[in-house]
């Protein structure tokens, strides 16, 4: 009955037209969204070395520090330690010129204690 009907045609590429721009618009939206991920993570980096060096002097950021957090947390919270020390513990010292405050104890990668700023 609509074997060769332009009305079935017509269908046909109603049916298929929208959804084929819907999955092209999909691997669109994909494709910019790994790129601005990429993007963050880009800019993330570059803020993490230019100001690593002064945000361990930040008392909140001491305060949000918790038993059982792994290195690499402690490493984006604070950035990167002045010295570390392997002994029985591992020490992370932030203040370059003092092991009286400012640094982290870790066992197996894990936090045992801090002393850090005071507010």
């Amino acid at each position: 009955m609509f074997k060769n009907s332009p009305v079935a045609l017509i269908i046909l590429f109603v049916l298929y037209f929208p959804s084929s721009l819907v999955q092209a618009d999909d691997v669109a939206l994909a494709e910019r969204i790994a790129e601005l991920e990429a993007r963050l993570e880009k800019v993330e980096r570059l803020l993490d070395e230019r100001f690593a060096d002064d945000r361990w002097k930040d008392p909140i950021l001491w305060s949000r520090i918790r038993k059982n957090m792994s290195e690499t947390d402690i490493r984006k919270l604070l950035g990167k330690p002045a010295r570390v020390e392997d002994h029985i513990f591992t020490t992370w010292y932030y203040h370059k010129t003092s092991k009286d405050h400012s640094h982290v104890w870790f066992d197996e990668g894990k936090v045992l204690g801090w002393e850090g700023l005071e507010r």
